[in-house]
């Protein structure tokens, strides 16, 4: 039976009310306990979960963070995509405050979101921005522009990827985890570079395809058929 302060929290995010949204589920915990609100939680729509996520500051501790399980997190961040935000920033303060909320969960939640097409689609956005810092961690093991051989541009073919998992020599050559420990997106990176290999070069191969896609200049018009710009100065005269 579904718990009654879903509903509750149900309508006040529909109304726009979130920081009562958020109490609402503070007292469940209270009274019942935090295996209780955890229950709620995977209860919940997932546009309600997400919702609450977008607008919670995330400097701050979260319940539903703290208490989300993997399965409904994934369910948030593939609906966070139809907010449209250009540059991702809910989406990133959502990832940081939830894959780090636990370090005990950490790796829960990175299997989780690669196990399916929605949580790679996140990572990929997470990371859009930082596309050639993660391509210079990958060749160099740092993300210090000092460091290791420059970058020229992203790579035509994603044979580099085949190498797979890092061998100990290369391990001692690059950043530590402690260094980028940062619950950024640093040590997301890191942590999908040294921890999650497959899930890593999933996402690079995407963002390298969305990359080519973007530069591929467009298709030349086939024999006989006018382009759109020859269309448009014929309109003009």
């Amino acid at each position: 039976m579904t718990h009654p302060v879903v509903t509750t929290v149900s309508n006040l995010v529909y109304e726009g009310d979130i920081d009562n949204a958020e109490r609402a589920l503070a007292r469940v915990a209270d009274a019942e306990g935090d295996f209780a609100l955890a229950k709620v939680i995977d209860e919940m729509p997932a546009r309600d979960v997400v919702a609450i996520l977008r607008e919670h500051d995330s400097s701050k501790g979260s319940i539903i963070s703290e208490l989300i399980s993997p399965r409904q997190f994934v369910a948030a961040v593939t609906l966070e995509r139809d907010y449209r935000d250009r540059h991702h920033d809910a989406l990133k303060g959502m990832v940081n405050a939830v894959v780090f909320a636990d370090e005990s969960r950490t790796d829960d939640f990175i299997e989780a979101l690669g196990a399916t097409e929605g949580g790679l689609n996140a990572l990929v956005d997470y990371c859009s921005d930082r596309h050639e810092e993660i391509e210079r961690f990958l060749r160099n093991g740092t993300f210090s522009h000092q460091e290791g051989e420059e970058i020229d541009g992203i790579p035509d073919s994603d044979d580099d990827l085949l190498a797979g998992e890092l061998d100990e020599d290369a391990r001692r050559d690059m950043v530590s985890l402690r260094e980028v420990r940062d619950h950024d997106w640093r040590e997301l990176v890191w942590r999908l570079r040294c921890e999650h290999y497959e899930v890593f070069r999933e996402v690079l191969e995407m963002l390298r395809a969305r990359h080519r896609k973007a530069v591929a200049p467009p298709p030349a018009p086939a024999a006989g058929q006018r382009s759109a710009a020859a269309d448009d100065e014929d309109d003009v005269l």
